[in-house]
């Protein structure tokens, strides 16, 4: 499990964008979560059809990009394709229902599809971060979780996200702050609901 301070190099951009929500993030730290290797399954193969939706999220994107944002965004996608086929090594069903709250964060990446290219890079970046900051609050030990944790914490990966996070601050600076606050504020409720699940 990566130490605290493992996501320290690189953040400013993130620190930042919590302009809008200062105490959220640590409302999600703090969240008294059980973890059993049952509850953590499901949660897991939960996963499954969000990832899918971050996947065609993420091919939209690349569609737009800029030709030096291309290779980033092309590793960033096979990290996803990767992670989509560990998800399915590990249960996941694309048949099985899926849980209303992965329903409402779907919704939302299908809604912030509609914006233009600069407001979705920005978004990305910032629902990786977060994520990657509860996680590295949240899960300790060993555990079934261990091997999604090293994917995580492989170099490759953290080069992924100090690349998106140059490329995200080069798109903030006219940007509109009422909409930047709107969906970061719905991005992090949405990261509450869906770790809530281990509650």
């Amino acid at each position: 499990m990566p130490g605290k301070g493992f996501w320290g190099e690189g953040m400013e951009l993130f620190r930042e964008l919590f302009g809008c929500c200062p105490d959220a993030l640590e409302e999600i730290k703090a969240l008294p979560l059980r973890w059993d290797e049952e509850r953590f399954s499901f949660w897991l193969k939960q996963d499954f059809p969000f990832v899918e939706a971050l996947y065609r999220f993420q091919v939209g994107l690349l569609k737009e990009a800029p030709h030096p944002h291309r290779a980033p965004l092309v590793q960033a996608l096979m990290a996803t394709v990767e992670e989509l086929d560990w998800l399915l090594s590990q249960g996941a069903d694309p048949r099985e229902p899926v849980h209303p709250v992965r329903q409402e964060y779907i919704a939302l990446l299908q809604e912030m599809e509609g914006l233009s290219y600069p407001y979705r890079l920005v978004f990305f970046y910032f629902l990786n971060r977060l994520f990657l900051e509860a996680w590295n609050a949240h899960v300790e030990g060993d555990g079934p979780w261990q091997e999604l944790a090293e994917h995580w914490s492989a170099p490759e990966f953290q080069a992924v996200l100090f690349d998106l996070e140059v490329m995200a601050q080069g798109q903030v600076e006219g940007l509109d702050p009422g909409v930047l606050e709107h969906y970061l504020a719905r991005i992090l409720e949405m990261e509450k609901k869906t770790w809530s699940l281990l509650l």
